[in-house]
């Protein structure tokens, strides 16, 4: 079984929202990249790491948002691909 394709967003009180790009997702833009304009701009937007990509939200460049990540990450590989909103997750007291 190959490894699901997953966004991670996390939102820091003060600080730019942050999502993480698992390795698998990584592959997929790399290769989806020849036929789709918006998957190479990403391919220069998001920056390597170990775990796979980090894409920070900048104010001073608008226009590429999370929300905007995902919705085309969805439509590109439907079941295939899964959201994560680590804000949305409220810790128990």
């Amino acid at each position: 079984m190959t490894e699901k394709l997953q966004l991670t967003a996390q939102r820091r009180p003060g600080r730019s929202a942050m999502a993480r790009l698992n390795p698998a997702l990584m592959s997929a833009i790399h290769a989806s990249g020849t036929g789709c304009e918006t998957c190479r701009d990403l391919e220069r937007e998001v920056d390597a790491i170990p775990e796979g990509g980090e894409y920070v939200e900048a104010a001073s460049f608008p226009g590429t948002t999370i929300q905007k990540l995902d919705a085309h990450f969805k439509a590109h590989w439907k079941d295939d691909y899964r959201f994560v909103d680590l804000g949305a997750i409220k810790a128990s007291p």
